[in-house]
């Protein structure tokens, strides 16, 4: 089932979906951070109503990043301007608001939230940037540190889980107190997923995931499979380029060539790792089980999520429609769900129009 159209009536027509939710009912709840807005399709896409819009009062959003569902079909609905959670009855009316407040890191300098990761067993869980006291070496550098909070949908009570090195960056400091941040490429860094009860946490260095409490950040598992990084050769490093051009432009020969070159001359000026990550994302679906998305670059073709049950057992490999965007914590929405019988997430045409997709799943 598809959602969206090029030129129909304005509520099939999107200007930036950031996530959508399957309810119990089969509703489609999307998020669209363009129109500030949520908005509900019944199962065979026909719209319902729409909610919110731009501002800062009781179901207003500054910027809509994250649309999650909690049980009983309650919206939780992130908004990284104004720093705050809202919650929302199963049909868009706004119930209450929560400022994210840490307490714990109330005195770490320069702690901030950064991404919401999902929704699990009533806890909102987001991605801080901890950048600390004192800030980072020079060089190449695993930099800002990256926690793990747990915020408590019914009382805003935050919970630290745990903290993880940040991506690997070029770190420079030319005055005590300014520094700059520039791309690794290549880099390795943390990705994270959340559902069914745990928390999955992989470092994109190497085939291991730690599945970890949602409560107490407490070790519950470990996924690991023994797979050596390929050498980051130069020939891999211009289809990288090339990717990039596409993104960046469409059909580069339709872009002026001077800022394609300038592009590719930026790229190639950053330093680079020597080997590349083993890992891209991972991905919890509805029953516990891990979608583990190997690496790889810009502009190629997504390999199959490869699969693990979970008690760890490994199920296969599932291909993904082409098109459909992945949805990794590390960069921006949209976000990709997967249940127990679906797959729900964006996909885009040719056009840069996009469409909420839903797919079966047989297991």
């Amino acid at each position: 089932m598809a959602i969206g159209s090029v030129d129909g009536p304005a509520e099939y027509q999107f200007a930036d979906v950031v996530a959508a939710v399957r309810q119990t009912n089969g509703d489609i709840v999307v998020a669209d951070g363009g129109a500030f807005e949520l908005r509900s399709y019944d199962a065979g896409g026909t719209f319902q109503w729409r909610a919110g819009r731009e501002g800062e009062g009781p179901g207003e959003f500054r910027s809509l990043d994250f649309l999650g569902r909690m049980a009983g079909d309650s919206l939780v609905a992130y908004d990284s301007w104004l720093l705050r959670v809202q919650v929302f009855t199963p049909g868009g009316q706004p119930v209450r608001t929560l400022p994210v407040l840490v307490p714990e890191l109330a005195t770490t300098t320069g702690s901030a939230p950064d991404k919401a990761v999902g929704v699990v067993d009533g806890r909102l869980i987001l991605r801080f940037l901890d950048l600390g006291a004192g800030g980072a070496p020079s060089g190449i550098v695993r930099w800002p540190e990256e926690r793990v909070v747990a915020l408590d949908l019914t009382d805003g009570r935050g919970t630290s889980l745990l903290s993880v090195p940040g991506g690997e960056a070029m770190v420079e400091w030319p005055a005590e107190d300014h520094y700059r941040h520039s791309n690794y490429v290549f880099g390795n860094g943390p990705e994270y997923g959340a559902a069914a009860g745990r928390l999955a946490v992989i470092d994109t260095e190497a085939y291991a995931v730690r599945i970890v409490s949602p409560a107490d950040g407490s070790l519950l598992g470990l996924v690991r499979r023994d797979v050596a990084p390929r050498e980051a050769t130069e020939a891999v490093f211009q289809s990288l380029l090339d990717g990039i051009v596409e993104e960046a432009f469409g059909n580069p020969g339709d872009a002026p060539p001077e800022q394609v070159a300038l592009l590719r001359q930026g790229w190639t000026a950053m330093p680079r790792a020597p080997y590349l990550p083993v890992l891209r994302s991972v991905h919890v679906d509805a029953t516990g089980s891990l979608w583990i998305t190997p690496h790889y670059v810009a502009g190629a073709d997504p390999p199959p999520f490869e699969v693990f049950a979970p008690d760890g057992l490994w199920l296969g490999r599932v291909s993904a429609p082409p098109g459909l965007d992945r949805g990794y914590i590390q960069y921006q929405a949209p976000y990709l769900r997967i249940g127990d019988d679906y797959i729900l997430g964006v996909w885009t045409d040719e056009l840069d129009v996009q469409y909420v997709r839903l797919y079966r799943l047989k297991r």
